[in-house]
């Protein structure tokens, strides 16, 4: 079978892995730091030596300031940790997607979220190369292995522990009354607030 042209070759995904990985463990470092730094200033403002509102509005200032350059930077990486392997994860939701997908319209595969360590050793589910490790979506903010004429998966066998457990019917962006079969309405707005899976507004 030829190789598909689409996908980088496995020798720069492994690259790329050991990169991010050791990139996120300076990270992890950074924020060892930063928590000594935050426990000096509470020392400090408990004393009265600062200010604690200042403090706290310059410290918001900073972190603001430094997530858009780690993000510019490519710095940010997502990665999920999960204790078991996906295909040892059980699912308890059971939805019928096949009789409801042309009112929910697969809203779930426009959103967002981070693959495994396993996902990306598979080489199976493709991740943006630009966002590490976040599922690769289409220029129009689709998954890039759903099939847009069938709504099939096109991995469903591999897909990651979010498609996995992932349960639509709390979630008011995509079902206003599940069991009534009514839908946000917004779901059709290009600007329909996509968001990461774990964000579903459960009110």
């Amino acid at each position: 079978m030829p190789e598909d042209p689409s996908r980088p070759p496995e020798e720069l995904l492994q690259g790329l892995l050991y990169t991010h990985t050791r990139a996120n463990l300076n990270t992890i470092e950074a924020h060892r730091a930063l928590s000594k730094v935050e426990a000096l200033v509470e020392l400090l403002v408990e004393r009265g030596v600062l200010d604690g509102a200042e403090v706290d509005e310059r410290r918001q200032a900073a972190e603001e300031r430094l997530r858009l350059d780690f993000v510019e930077k490519g710095m940010a990486v997502a990665i999920q940790e999960h204790p078991t392997s996906k295909y040892e994860v059980e699912n308890a939701v059971e939805i019928d997607c096949e009789a409801r997908v042309h009112l929910c319209k697969a809203a779930c595969c426009r959103l967002t979220f981070a693959l495994s360590k396993e996902d990306v050793e598979e080489s199976v589910v493709r991740w943006d190369l630009g966002r590490p490790y976040m599922i690769a979506q289409t220029s129009d903010r689709r998954c890039v292995h759903l099939d847009g004429a069938t709504h099939a998966c096109g991995v469903y066998g591999q897909r990651p522990v979010p498609c996995r457990t992932y349960d639509c019917r709390r979630d008011r962006r995509v079902w206003l009354d599940f069991e009534e079969r009514i839908v946000n309405p917004r779901l059709d707005d290009p600007d329909w607030p996509r968001g990461a899976v774990e964000d579903e507004d459960r009110s």
